[in-house]
């Protein structure tokens, strides 16, 4: 490479220095421009998933939102289906309430409210047993809600319990002195008939015999015609007036002997004593052996059940015994379904105890254990039973450990109602 060339590369070298050095210059001298349009930024999109799995760093993020979404307690949901319940109260559409209201007790039956609401959407509909249920189950778990009290009284009133709901009233009253729903209530109760009737009764009997001393006998001895008077309005009033006339001075019996003569009449009277035929009743001994056969019809729902159970509790064991009979264990599960209630189970398990195990076989026992079993919310009443009912379940495991049931079977349903084999 010759010297000439060497020259011309170097002056191309400083021509291009030069204007790169007037640019730097050109810049700094520049002020800068804050409204200077910019390239747009790009938004954030949005991913629809439809039920597709997202791949990749996506599958982060989305999986987080999404859990939180989808997983909800068990008491938001009864709180949900409670929230539906009063909207539809609030439209006054009862059926639909009281179902929603079930719905909620379903997710969560620890909650009092529930069961206080759904009595309340009974009452609406006039359904007064199933209130007052509901209400005594909102008692137990919450004994101080005055809403429960007052509502279990309008149910027990309309029932014809009126005691029961006065004392309902005044639990309520104890709690809020100046509740004013409790207040009226009370007021609207009829007065107890049975203390006002003997008064009624009292009165004009003690007016009687107060006249008789003091008015008609003291006319007896000042005119004649008062004696007729008493014989022919009441013959008590006759007798009083022979125990007066023997007490009298003999001057004056002797004036008027008529008397005497209607006196001995009703004395004569009482005389026939035959009432003696007493003796006859002795042929009623022999009529209660053929005690009359009672149909029972195989309750087909929880309302049926409950009004023939406590129609048939109150005639003793032994009806209530063969009502229970009556009824096919398979049916205990949906019968029972809203609810079985603490005094029934006990009693069903005192049925058991001194009816089935003596007078049924071990298959029978069994399968009423087995089916009580699987009724739903039944842990919850075998966790409340006494230590007396305990034995009693205990005992009818005991009996029928021995029998041809398969020790599997025995063993899980025995699990179940927390007994040994």
């Amino acid at each position: 490479m010759t010297n000439k060339q060497l020259d011309n590369i170097w002056k191309d070298l400083g021509v291009w220095q030069a204007e790169i050095n007037a640019k730097d210059e050109a810049l700094t001298r520049r002020k800068p421009v804050h409204n200077q349009a910019l390239p747009p930024v790009r938004q954030p999109a949005e991913l629809i998933l439809d039920n597709l799995k997202p791949v990749g760093l996506d599958s982060l993020t989305t999986k987080k939102s999404a859990t939180k979404t989808i997983t909800q307690t068990r008491t938001e949901k009864a709180e949900a289906e409670k929230a539906k319940g009063n909207e539809y109260f609030g439209k006054k559409d009862f059926e639909k309430a009281i179902a929603y209201y079930g719905k909620a007790i379903d997710l969560d039956p620890t909650v009092s409210v529930y069961f206080v609401n759904r009595a309340m959407a009974y009452l609406k509909i006039n359904r007064f047993l199933e209130a007052e249920k509901d209400c005594t189950r909102g008692i137990q778990l919450q004994p101080k809600n005055v809403k429960a009290l007052w509502r279990r009284g309008i149910a027990l009133r309309e029932l014809g319990r009126i005691n029961e709901a006065r004392r309902d009233f005044e639990t309520g009253l104890s709690i809020e002195p100046n509740n004013k729903s409790l207040l009226d209530e009370l007021k609207k109760l009829p007065t107890s008939k049975s203390t006002e009737k003997p008064k009624a009764n009292i009165k004009p009997l003690v007016e009687q015999k107060r006249r008789l001393p003091i008015h008609v006998v003291d006319e007896a001895y000042s005119e004649s015609k008062s004696i007729t008077e008493p014989t022919i309005s009441n013959p008590i009033k006759v007798q009083e007036i022979e125990k007066k006339s023997v007490v009298t001075p003999p001057p004056l019996i002797q004036k008027e002997p008529t008397p005497k003569a209607t006196v001995a009449a009703p004395v004569a009277t009482p005389k026939p004593t035959p009432v003696a035929i007493t003796p006859k009743p002795t042929p009623v001994a022999t009529t209660p052996k053929p005690a009359p056969v009672i149909k029972f019809n195989c309750p087909r729902t929880n309302f049926e059940f409950e009004r023939d159970w406590k129609t048939y509790k109150g005639r003793g064991d032994d009806v209530l015994y063969q009502y229970f009979q009556c009824i096919p264990p398979s049916s205990y599960t949906t019968l029972f379904k809203s609810s079985l209630e603490s005094d029934q189970f006990e009693k069903m398990i005192d049925i058991l105890e001194s009816k089935y195990v003596k007078e049924k076989t071990s298959q029978q026992v069994f399968n009423v254990l087995e089916s009580l079993s699987q009724v739903k919310r039944i842990d919850m009443l075998i966790m409340f039973l006494n230590k007396k009912h305990q034995q009693a379940i205990q005992t009818l495991f005991n009996a029928i450990k021995d029998s041809d049931i398969s020790k599997d079977m025995l063993t899980k349903v025995a699990k179940v109602y927390g007994a040994s084999i």
